[in-house]
């Protein structure tokens, strides 16, 4: 190891200064006309990649300013909690590309990235440079979304910004995350009405007034509790009439604006055997006979391959989530069911029922039948149930079954 360096800090000659030194460097031969050098002190360290850097330390006391600068960085990068404070210099904007880089998000999640950072983040906080950000600058923030969008939205805003400033903590380039400790605002509570799902009655009356093209769609929809994606897309190899069940092993989702297939729905839970009442095995074979759909098993790689979709749109197409929502909405209104609520943050006039709340109402249904939670969860797909039941029990190996003599009627045990 190389002996260090007894002139460290050292001065810096200046041409202005008049002592004897800055004289001899810059005018020899002149008479110095100051005792004491007016430069400043440099402290001169080795980062922990060992490349050799340096600060200046101007004015009053700026020797031992040095001195003590050079003591604590050395420690620092001893202990290893060396904080490159030039590398933390950076903007935000210059910053987002590098920390996205670095992560596995799958599409949907990479989109709904961007969507954030372009609307939220990059405009507040884009020109910033990450050193520069204190834990009031994101409280201000928070605070200025506050009331301009949902309380969602800024949850995912500052998850971000959040992850971003982590990110940069661990990479050594500010010494704390200003995010620390921020917390995002409560979302208002909503009226009791507002929570519960409709009734199977107050389906139907809906039902009544949507085409009878879709008739079987939302059958099926209200017996198996099926999300979105994955009943729009539920292929006719996934259909087994003879076991009466449907096994869920892929999903749709949008990106860039337009349907694709994903397998693995959601998270490893989503993958799963969901059991067919005989409502729901009826209303699928009578559809099956107007509207056939290929057995075939392709791969979600392979492309969309709508021939082998159960449900499809008026054309043939993948259903349309935005026009078949909006048909959802006006038949809640002509049945007299739909409800005006208006989101207390945006003040943004939404209609109750939504379409997802058909999922809502189906595991009410199986609340009432007395199923048990851990039973519920398996069919709906849930990573967890209730805090309880997910610590405290498992889902009995015959939850299929148990599910779909429930659904048909048949009268079980209330459990506690």
């Amino acid at each position: 190891m190389p002996a260090r360096a007894r002139n460290n800090p050292r001065q810096i000659r200046l041409k202005s200064c008049g002592c004897k030194l800055c004289t001899e460097q810059f005018r020899p031969g002149e008479k110095p006309t100051r005792k004491d050098c007016t430069g400043s002190w440099q402290a001169r360290y080795r980062d922990p990649s060992g490349k050799q850097r340096a600060k200046t330390f101007t004015g009053q006391g700026a020797k031992k300013k040095a001195e003590a600068f050079l003591d604590k960085t050395r420690d620092q990068v001893r202990t290893g909690s060396f904080v490159d404070v030039d590398r933390g210099q950076i903007t935000i904007n210059e910053w987002y590309p590098k920390w996205q880089a670095s992560k596995r998000h799958g599409e949907t999640t990479r989109e709904v990235t961007q969507s954030v950072w372009s609307n939220h983040v990059q405009p507040h906080f884009g020109d910033w440079r990450l050193a520069a950000i204190g834990h009031l600058d994101v409280e201000e923030w928070i605070v200025k979304l506050t009331g301009s969008v949902g309380t969602a939205t800024i949850e995912k805003a500052l998850k971000m910004l959040d992850g971003m400033l982590a990110v940069a903590v661990r990479d050594r380039r500010i010494a704390f995350n200003p995010c620390d400790g921020v917390k995002p605002p409560k979302a208002p509570a909503k009226h009791p009405d507002d929570l519960m799902p409709p009734s199977y009655d107050q389906l139907a009356q809906i039902r009544s007034h949507i085409p009878e093209h879709f008739h079987p769609f939302l059958i099926v929809a209200e017996e198996t509790g099926l999300r979105w994606g994955e009943i729009v897309d539920l292929r006719r190899c996934f259909v087994d009439f003879e076991a009466a069940t449907i096994q869920v092993r892929e999903t749709i989702i949008h990106v860039g604006g337009r349907p694709k297939r994903k397998a693995y729905p959601k998270s490893t839970a989503g993958s799963r055997t969901v059991p067919l009442s005989a409502r729901a095995t009826k209303a699928l074979k009578g559809h099956l006979e107007k509207h056939p759909a290929s057995d075939a098993r392709t791969a979600p790689a392979s492309g969309m391959h709508e021939e082998e979709l159960v449900f499809r749109g008026l054309r043939g197409a993948v259903l349309g989530r935005s026009n078949f929502w909006r048909l959802w909405t006006s038949a809640c209104q002509a049945a007299g069911v739909g409800r005006k609520v208006e989101n207390p943050v945006t003040k943004r006039v939404e209609w109750w029922p939504h379409v997802h709340d058909v999922r809502h109402a189906f595991a009410s249904r199986l609340h009432a039948a007395g199923i048990p939670e851990a039973d519920a969860q398996k069919i709906l797909g849930h990573e967890r149930g209730g805090k309880v039941t997910w610590l405290y029990t498992h889902a009995s190996s015959g939850s299929v079954d148990t599910v779909r003599t429930a659904l048909d009627g048949v009268h079980l045990r209330a459990v506690s």
